[in-house]
């Protein structure tokens, strides 16, 4: 009976740990953003420097050729807000301002936007110049990540 108790205690605490550890690693993956870029680009890393352009729209090709496609979420978007600070050392406020000015000065437009991560994800994987950002959990082999985004640091992967 006693090893029986001990083995239930043990079986519980393992399963305790799995979850927490399990949890643990999703938070990871939703605190985590990764830039991505379609698996056809040759890009292996992308720094703030080639970043912030392109997503200024300022850039509109890939050193290498072809056209530099950038997609962005919403502007309530937590996801989207985290980016510009990290790429674009834009506050939500000041990203407003900025796209509101191009607009008035007639500059170019600002990247297209797209409703969900998952619509960023799938047109990165079917457009050759695309790049986006998601978070790590989400990305997948139909696209290459180039960067990554932790505690407001942009890095290589």
């Amino acid at each position: 009976m006693k090893t029986r108790k001990t083995l239930l205690v043990g079986l519980a605490l393992t399963t305790m740990v799995a979850a927490w550890t399990q949890s643990s690693a999703a938070g990871a993956d939703s605190t985590t953003i990764v830039v991505i870029v379609n698996r056809a680009n040759p890009a292996a890393v992308l720094e703030a420097g080639e970043l912030r352009p392109i997503f200024q729209t300022s850039k509109t090709s890939w050193g290498r050729g072809g056209e530099a496609t950038p997609l962005n979420l919403p502007n309530e978007s937590k996801l989207r807000q985290e980016f510009d600070r990290a790429v674009l050392g834009l506050d939500p406020d000041r990203a407003a301002r900025y796209w509101q000015d191009r607009k008035i000065r007639g500059g170019a437009r600002a990247p297209k936007q797209l409703p969900t991560s998952g619509a960023v994800l799938a047109a990165v994987a079917a457009t050759p110049g695309a790049v986006g950002y998601v978070y790590a959990g989400e990305a997948n082999k139909a696209v290459k990540v180039v960067a990554k985004i932790v505690g407001g640091k942009l890095s290589a992967p």
